[in-house]
């Protein structure tokens, strides 16, 4: 008759729902979770400062600004039902060309002047900027879960970051090398974690990174996106 379920389709619902629950339960109670990511970041700040001048044509100025994509591994580990530890780590390369002028370490942290014997007031002179970073991360979250497949975060940690510099003049093929040692910040960060599959899990987060902690200016921002699954 119509609206009566038989036996056999109840017996699928049930498998459904167990299968499900199964699913749930392995994903909450699973004490480790690896996640290779890939992130955006910017150090732009929300008040910039500029640099180059300005000329009797034209406002305009430039910005050392830089956006750097890592990639990289992240481990999960479970400490309790709302408490992760975080440790991750991965690597980034940047490649530019910039106007003397605009040689700026947006870090604060390097004196292309001093450094690689950078003229900043040569308007026509121009670098080749290679730089690659080796960054990792410790952090302690706090993810509460909002209905079987979705989790907030919110956490705070401390990120170490080495540079390693080569900076050209295009004109006389000059080339000066700098190592800039690991440096700490401080980061918080905000997020989603939600389950895919019984073993699988997505992550989207926004990360703040503290540049001269306690101050937010100078400051550099990620967008993270990772694919996690469990052990």
């Amino acid at each position: 008759m119509i609206g009566r379920k038989t036996s056999s389709q109840c017996l699928g619902i049930a498998l459904l729902a167990m299968a499900g629950s199964a699913s749930h339960d392995a994903w909450a109670a699973s004490p480790l979770q690896i996640v290779p990511y890939a992130s955006v970041s910017s150090t732009k700040a929300i008040k910039p400062n500029k640099v180059g001048k300005k000329d009797s044509t034209s406002t305009a100025t430039e910005e050392t600004v830089a956006q750097r994509t890592t990639y990289g591994l992240r481990i999960n580990v479970r400490m309790s039902r709302l408490f992760n530890l975080q440790i991750q780590g991965g690597t980034n390369k940047l490649d530019q060309t910039r106007k003397a002028s605009a040689m700026r370490d947006e870090y604060g942290d390097i004196d292309f002047t001093k450094d690689a014997n950078v003229d900043t007031t040569a308007q026509n002179a121009t670098y080749t900027y290679n730089e690659e970073q080796r960054v990792g991360q410790v952090m302690l979250s706090m993810q509460p879960s909002l209905g079987k497949i979705l989790k907030v975060k919110i956490g705070a940690g401390v990120r170490a970051r080495e540079r390693f510099l080569n900076v050209t003049d295009k004109a006389t093929e000059t080339k000066t090398s700098i190592h800039d040692p690991i440096r700490y910040n401080a980061v918080a960060s905000a997020g989603f974690n939600a389950r895919l599959l019984k073993a699988f899990s997505a992550t989207a987060e926004y990360n703040f990174y503290f540049l001269k902690f306690p101050k937010t200016e100078p400051h550099e921002q990620e967008v993270l996106i990772g694919f996690g699954f469990q052990l």
